[in-house]
């Protein structure tokens, strides 16, 4: 490990680019909950019209999609691949879930006459 004192304009920098990482999570944060926020009103839907949680095939073609997205944005295809399968294994999950308990305590969705 490097201990030689480090001059101003590094350490300066750097809290520099640690403090724009930091507003970058925020935001990447508040967009992941604005996402989840859409996709529990996608899964409350499907469970209400009894439709299957996943959707194999628009989850592959949203991953080709943003695959192709992240390459053209030089960001390593790898990155988003992880990031994107774990975001639709959590969606997936969500909507089991809400399928689950919409079956244990269904919800009249019309009023009886």
């Amino acid at each position: 490990m490097n201990h030689q004192v480090q001059q101003p304009d590094f350490t300066a920098s750097l809290l520099e680019y640690r403090r724009e990482l930091d507003a970058l999570d925020a935001q990447f944060v508040s967009l992941l909950a604005a996402r989840f926020s859409i996709t529990r009103r996608i899964g409350a839907l499907k469970a209400a019209h009894g439709v299957a949680a996943a959707d194999p095939t628009r989850e592959q073609a949203q991953l080709e999609r943003l695959v192709l997205l992240a390459a053209d944005l030089e960001l390593p295809t790898e990155v988003t691949r992880a990031v994107f399968e774990t975001l639709f294994r959590f969606v997936r999950a969500s909507h089991v879930a809400q399928a689950r308990n919409a079956a244990a305590d269904p919800v009249e969705l019309e009023p009886r006459q």
